[in-house]
């Protein structure tokens, strides 16, 4: 799933009226966190994080922020995975990792062997242009968004 994204790439997604949502990846990050510091027992992690910056209709306030965020807990040997895309602002706790095999068609565009994500607060939102669900695949990463009043955006080539 990050193995696509490459710093300055230009993620570009349509919708069916043909407007554009542009996202720049201005960095790729990983750190390990294994120093105790003020607090003794810290809990040591490692993590990868890649930048997003939104170019069409960036909202104030917002700069970059972690599309994708990865990261491992060595002492559990676990793995904690989060998303974030314009107002959608994380994985809903309760969703599993499923893979989808199926082949989803939408505005002449096609995946299969993908991902969904629900945000965490997706039963309070309001806003009918806020993300409902994020699609993505291994190879090719985030591949389609769709908002509460059913808008889909779709990648583009």
């Amino acid at each position: 799933m990050i193995s696509s994204y490459k710093v300055g790439d230009t993620l570009k997604f349509k919708n069916s009226k043909g407007n554009l949502a542009l996202y720049l990846i201005p960095r790729i990050d990983s750190s390990l966190h294994n120093e105790r510091g003020f607090f003794m027992n810290a809990r040591e992690y490692k993590d990868i994080s890649i930048a997003c910056h939104e170019i069409t209709n960036p909202r104030r306030g917002y700069d970059d922020y972690s599309l994708i965020l990865i990261t491992k807990y060595p002492d559990e040997d676990s793995i904690y995975f989060n998303l974030r895309l314009k107002d959608f602002y994380g994985i809903n706790p309760g969703d599993q990792f499923c893979h989808n095999k199926d082949t989803v068609i939408v505005n002449d565009f096609s995946f299969s062997n993908y991902y969904s994500f629900r945000p965490y607060n997706y039963a309070q939102q309001k806003d009918s242009n806020s993300i409902a669900k994020i699609y993505m695949t291994n190879d090719q990463g985030i591949v389609a968004y769709q908002y509460v009043n059913g808008e889909w955006w779709t990648k583009v080539k």
